[in-house]
């Protein structure tokens, strides 16, 4: 199986047990992303929109950041620096610290 479909699938039950609000990807180590990635984003997005939550991205490398931006993505998620999404949402400190190496 591909990534973006193991994501999907556990993202699906996720939703199934919880009612999440908002949807945070860290992809800090993530160095490239195909259309079935960004697939799955814009999917997770729709979802949780029907919800009224909001989907946030952060940790992009440059090129990942210029992709996102190039694509529209932009538009309909939220991008973030590390460092903005940290000061917005600090409770995920030792979560990007931990995963960021």
């Amino acid at each position: 199986m591909d990534n973006s479909r193991d994501f999907h699938f556990e993202f699906e039950e996720s939703v199934k047990t919880g009612n999440p609000e908002i949807v945070s990807f860290f992809l800090g180590r993530v160095k490239f992303i195909d259309s079935s990635g960004i697939g799955i984003i814009i999917k997770v997005r729709n979802q949780i929109r029907e919800k009224n939550g909001t989907v946030n991205i952060f940790g992009l490398n440059k090129s990942l950041n210029s992709v996102f931006r190039l694509s529209g993505l932009d538009k309909i998620v939220n991008l973030y620096t590390s460092e903005e999404f940290l000061n917005k949402y600090p409770i995920f400190q030792e979560f990007v610290d931990k995963n960021s190496k």
